[in-house]
C-alpha cells in the first residue's frame, strides 16, 4: 500500500497555490514612453529560431514560435519528447568516481560539414550500447514515481488526464501527457509540418536523438556583409541494426535566435568521501554496488537486501518509500537540511518508519576484494561509529547546475537573465524553464518569446534590464517558491497584455470572466477612461 504522504503533500501545495492567488500583491508593469532608446532593438529581423530541448518548456516555446509564423527547429538529444519525464529502463552512462569535468566518451568535432561517422561494437573499448546512452543521457525517472504536485498542476495546455486520474499521476501518465502535446502540435517523433499545395515539402521541425555539440555567435566581417547569427553544430545518432553499427551525422545550421530548454540539473553530483574511488569499483553479480540515484529504476530489484541511501532530500526520501516494502533493511545517511524549515517540507520529506537514520559518512575503509561487492566493507561515520553489511548504496546527492552556455549564464547565480528568460546582453538568446515553472508558466513564456521576436512585445534597454535584475525586485525564486512564482505569473500576463494593447498582439487570459471576450471586443467599444488596463491586472 502506498504511503498517504504524497497526497497530503499535494493537498498542501494546492492550499499554498490558492492562498497565493488571494494573498499575493498584484504585479505592476510600467510601459514608459515611446522613446525608442528605452527598448531593446534587434539588428536583423528574427525569422529562424532554434529550440534546444523537447521537454515541457521547449515544446511550448516551439509551439508559440510556430504559431507566430517563425521558422522553428527543435533539437532533442533523446529519441522522443518528454524531457526529464521521458521514462526508460535505460540508465545513464555511469558517473565518474571521483568527479571529473571530462566527458566519459569525448567526441572530436569534424573540421568540415556535413560529415558522417560509423561506430562498431567495442571501438575504442566502448560498447555501442554505452555510446548510445552517453549520447542521449537517459533521464533519472523510476518506474513507480509519482508527480509531487496535483494532476491539474502537472499537465500541458489542451491535454487533459482521464476523469478518473488520481490526484498524483505517475511518471508514465505525465510522459503520455507531454507526448500527446507534442503530437497535437506536430512535434512528436517523425512528425512533419502540414503540407500545402503551395509548399508541399517541408523538413521535419524536430530532430530527435540529436545533440547540440557546440554553439557560437558569428560576427560581421570587415565589410559588414555577414550579419550576426547563432551557429549550432549538431550530431544525430541512429542505430543500423542490420550491420550492428551506430551512425553519427554531423552538420551545422544557422539561426537568428535560440531558446535553451535543456533543464538545469543534468549532471550527477558525487560527494568527496575518502575511499569512494575504491568502493566505486565493487561489483556483485555483474552490477556495481554503489551508484547515483539517476540510475534507480525498479524497487523490486532490492528485495531482501540491505540498502543505504546517502541523502535525505526529495530523491532520497521518495526512493526510500519506493524500496521500503521490498528491502530487508533500509538505512539513510542524513545531515541537517535547512530546506526543511525554509519550505515547510517535513510532510514531503517523510521516510518510512522502519528506516534507520545514520550520520554522514566520513570514509570508506578500503575493500580487499572488489569482485564480491561491498557487504564485508566497513563504513565510518562522522560520529565515530561504523556500519557494515550493506549490499548496495544509492547516492541521492543531487545534481550540479548547468546552463548549457556557462560562459554566458552563470549556473549558480543566473544573474545575466532577465525575468522574461532573455539573456540580457543579447536577447536573441533565451532560457526556458529555469526561472519559471513550465507547467504553470510555460505557455506564457513561449508566447513572450514569440511576441518579442516578432515585434509584438518589447524588452527594456540592456541598461534597464540590468538595473531590474540587480534591484532584486524581480527575484521570483525557483519553481519551488510557490508564492513568489505566482508573482512571476501575474507579471508575465500583465506584461503580455500591456504590450499587446499597444502593439497589436493577441491578449493573454487566465480563468477570469472579465477577460473572456476581450480578444473579440472591437477597439471602438473599449473603455475610454483607461479602465481596461486596471481590469486586466486586477483580480
Amino acid at each position: 500500500m502506498k504511503s498517504p504522504i504524497p497526497c497530503l503533500c499535494a493537498i498542501a501545495l494546492t492550499i499554498f497555490f490558492i492562498f497565493s492567488v488571494v494573498a499575493q500583491p498584484q504585479a505592476a508593469f510600467q510601459s514608459g514612453t515611446d522613446n525608442a532608446a528605452q527598448w531593446t532593438t534587434f539588428a536583423r529581423p528574427i525569422k529562424r529560431v532554434a529550440v534546444i530541448g523537447a521537454g515541457p518548456s521547449g515544446l511550448q516555446a516551439a509551439t508559440h514560435l510556430l504559431a507566430a509564423n517563425l521558422t522553428v527547429r527543435l533539437f532533442e538529444r533523446a529519441p522522443a519528447p518528454g524531457g526529464k519525464w521521458f521514462y526508460t529502463d535505460e540508465t545513464p552512462v555511469r558517473e565518474q568516481y571521483p568527479e571529473t569535468e571530462e566527458s566519459p566518451i569525448p567526441e572530436k568535432i569534424p573540421e568540415n560539414f556535413p560529415a558522417t561517422q560509423y561506430y562498431t561494437e567495442g571501438e575504442g573499448s566502448i560498447s555501442l550500447e554505452e555510446r548510445w546512452r552517453e549520447h542521449w543521457n537517459p533521464r533519472p525517472m523510476w518506474s513507480d514515481l509519482l508527480a509531487n504536485s496535483p494532476s491539474e498542476a502537472t499537465k500541458l495546455p489542451g491535454i487533459e488526464y482521464p476523469p478518473d486520474a488520481p490526484c498524483l499521476v505517475s511518471v508514465h501518465d505525465v510522459q503520455r501527457n507531454v507526448r500527446a502535446y507534442a503530437s497535437l502540435h506536430g512535434l512528436n517523433t517523425n512528425d512533419n509540418p502540414a503540407s500545402t499545395s503551395e509548399s508541399p515539402l517541408f523538413p521535419p521541425i524536430t530532430s530527435y536523438a540529436t545533440r547540440v555539440e557546440a554553439i557560437r555567435k558569428s560576427k560581421p566581417n570587415a565589410s559588414g556583409s555577414k550579419t550576426e547569427t547563432w551557429t549550432l553544430t549538431l550530431r544525430r545518432l541512429s542505430w543500423l541494426r542490420e550491420s550492428n553499427r551506430l551512425k553519427a551525422e554531423w552538420w551545422e545550421e544557422e539561426f537568428d535566435a535560440v531558446v535553451v530548454a535543456t533543464g538545469i540539473y543534468t549532471k550527477a553530483k558525487i560527494p568527496e568521501i575518502k575511499g569512494i574511488g575504491n568502493w566505486s569499483k565493487a561489483v556483485e553479480d555483474g552490477k556495481y554496488s554503489i551508484y547515483h540515484a539517476q540510475s534507480f529504476r525498479n524497487p523490486k530489484r532490492y528485495a531482501g537486501k540491505t540498502v543505504l541511501i546517502v541523502g535525505s532530500f526529495i530523491s532520497g526520501t521518495y526512493i526510500s518509500r519506493s524500496i521500503a516494502p521490498y528491502v530487508d533493511k533500509l538505512l539513510i545517511s542524513a545531515r541537517p537540511n535547512r530546506h526543511h524549515d525554509a519550505y515547510g517540507l517535513d510532510i514531503m520529506l517523510h521516510v518510512p518508519t522502519q528506516t534507520e537514520i545514520v550520520p554522514e559518512i566520513s570514509s570508506f575503509e578500503p575493500l580487499e576484494h572488489a569482485s564480491v561487492g561491498i557487504k564485508a566493507g566497513i563504513i565510518h561515520l562522522l560520529n565515530g561509529s561504523a556500519i557494515s553489511g550493506i549490499d548496495e548504496i544509492i547516492f541521492a546527492t543531487g545534481y550540479h547546475t548547468e546552463t548549457f552556455l556557462p560562459e554566458l549564464v552563470n549556473p549558480r547565480t543566473l544573474d545575466s537573465l532577465h525575468w522574461t528568460g532573455h539573456y540580457i546582453d543579447d536577447p536573441t538568446l533565451a532560457y526556458a524553464g529555469i526561472l519559471d515553472d513550465p507547467w504553470r508558466h510555460g505557455d506564457y513564456v513561449g508566447h513572450g518569446y514569440a511576441n518579442v521576436w516578432t515585434g509584438k512585445a518589447r524588452l527594456p534597454s540592456r541598461e534597464q534590464m540590468w538595473r531590474e535584475m540587480r534591484s532584486g525586485r524581480y527575484d521570483f525564486g525557483t519553481p519551488l517558491d510557490i508564492l513568489k512564482q505566482e508573482g512571476l505569473r501575474r507579471l508575465y500576463i500583465t506584461w503580455l497584455n500591456s504590450e499587446s494593447l499597444e502593439l497589436g498582439g493577441k491578449l493573454e487570459y487566465i480563468s477570469h470572466q472579465d477577460w473572456v471576450n476581450f480578444d473579440n471586443l472591437p477597439m471602438s467599444e473599449w473603455p475610454r477612461d483607461g479602465n481596461l488596463s486596471r481590469r486586466v491586472v486586477s483580480w
